[in-house]
C-alpha cells in the first residue's frame, strides 16, 4: 500500500532554478530527485564512516541502495 503524496511549499526562486537546470521535468520529479541526491550523499558519508570504505565502494553501495528504493516505489 503506497502512501499519498505530501504537499510541500518550496521557495519560488529555488524551484525556478531547478526548472531551468532540468527543463521538462515536473515540479514533483524535480523535488524528489533533489531529495534523493541529498539522501544519497548522506548515505555515502555514513557508509564511509561506519565501515571505513573507500569513496568508490561507498558510492557503489549507495547507488545500489537508491536503485533498490526506486524499485520499491
Amino acid at each position: 500500500m503506497s502512501k499519498p503524496p505530501t504537499p510541500v511549499l518550496i521557495d519560488t526562486e529555488l524551484l525556478e532554478e531547478l526548472r531551468a537546470d532540468e527543463p521538462g521535468k515536473s515540479d514533483r520529479k524535480l523535488v524528489e530527485d533533489m531529495a534523493r541526491r541529498k539522501l544519497g550523499i548522506k548515505t555515502i558519508r555514513r557508509l564511509r564512516q561506519r565501515f571505513n570504505l573507500p569513496e568508490d565502494e561507498a558510492i557503489r553501495v549507495a547507488v545500489e541502495a537508491v536503485h533498490d528504493a526506486r524499485r520499491e516505489v
